[in-house]
């Protein structure tokens, strides 16, 4: 938290890699503190036609005295989440070990403008049984 932000983007390096699991760690890490409100804003999924309205929809809540945590897709597979990225204060880039290729990941830096990441947060490569629960959980309704 050494760099100012109301607005913070949770960007995966590539496709596939964990943002939800960062961000939803960012909301628990802030937690115990209630002032200013957090709040956690899922933009996956994200239409083209849509991204701008959710950009004025989080500079709203910003201006209410909100800081807003914004989970993309990778930018690599779904451009449509790129103005949600550049709007954002500052991004979170989001890696996997052992998946993330360096390629991917400098291309989504440059997407975004390399000075606006304050940095990254990596996780473990899943084994064969979490993504298979991921997989039984993405299935239930």
């Amino acid at each position: 938290d050494r760099r100012a932000w109301n607005y913070l983007v949770v960007v995966p390096a590539h496709p596939g890699a964990p943002a939800q699991d960062a961000a939803q760690a960012l909301m628990e890490a802030g937690a115990p503190y209630p002032e200013p409100p957090l709040r956690l804003v899922d933009a996956t999924g994200i239409e083209p036609a849509g991204a701008p309205r959710m950009v004025l929809e989080v500079r709203r809540r910003v201006e209410q005295g909100e800081r807003v945590i914004v989970v993309i897709d990778s930018l690599l597979t779904h451009p449509a989440s790129i103005p949600l990225a550049v709007a954002a204060d500052t991004a979170l880039l989001v890696v996997t070990l052992g998946e993330t290729d360096f390629g991917s990941a400098k291309k989504t830096l440059a997407l975004v403008g390399e000075d606006r990441f304050a940095g990254s947060v990596t996780f473990p490569r899943p084994t064969k049984k979490q993504k298979r629960a991921d997989a039984a959980k993405k299935k239930k309704p």
